[in-house]
């Protein structure tokens, strides 16, 4: 069976901080679980990391932005000939349950169902399971078949990572492996397609506000 690739990825920025290991632990999580997935991005990550170490000295003088597009054209290079590797395997939990990769499979230690859930609208709940750091709070976000999470406001930076199922925003449709990376001030809603419930890595740097 062809592995289907995820086809919504991290912004470009955020590779790049995973990369230089400036990201933030809850963040790096999120981000090292689509890599799992997306061979595509872990691509743009080895190209990164192999043009990060000395970009500085190795590419002379000039002004600093000059410099970072330089860095950025020498990743380009790379990409253009790299031959991509296959999606690493999606590891299953110690239990039943939808399949989850690995590092996040790890950090959860049961499958995606067997958490306590707060439902916080009508077929959609947030999960018991938290992982937190100084700027970002993450759990697992349950939509049932066709429910909506209300329009809301964000005061800070949203990010979803789809473990199992699908939605769609006003941005895109987003299957398991994709990531959605909603600015701040924003206002935001999503909708679970029909089939299943559909689970996401939730990632928040501030306060929702539903409207």
């Amino acid at each position: 069976m062809v592995a289907v690739l995820p086809n919504q990825h991290p912004e470009e920025e955020r590779l790049l901080a995973y990369a230089t290991g400036s990201l933030g632990e809850v963040k790096s999580l999120l981000v090292a679980t689509h890599l799992a997935l997306c061979p595509l991005c872990r691509a743009s990550v080895e190209a990164y990391e192999a043009e990060c170490g000395g970009w500085f000295d190795g590419l002379g003088g000039g002004a600093e932005d000059d410099r970072w597009s330089a860095m950025l054209a020498a990743c380009d290079a790379r990409l253009d000939t790299a031959v991509l590797p296959p999606p690493a395997p999606r590891s299953t939990l110690p239990m039943t349950g939808p399949l989850v990769p690995e590092p996040l499979r790890g950090r959860l230690g049961r499958p995606l169902f067997d958490f306590g859930w707060n439902e916080i609208a009508p077929a959609v709940w947030l999960s018991d399971w938290t992982v937190k750091d100084a700027q970002t709070t993450g759990c697992l976000l349950r939509m049932g078949p066709g429910a909506p999470v209300p329009p809301h406001h964000h005061s800070a930076n949203e990010m979803l990572l789809v473990l199992t199922g699908a939605f769609h925003d006003e941005y895109g449709h987003y299957r398991v492996g994709d990531v959605a990376d909603i600015p701040a001030d924003t206002d935001h809603y999503a909708v679970a397609e029909h089939g299943g419930d559909c689970v996401c890595l939730f990632l928040l740097d501030g306060e929702i506000r539903f409207l």
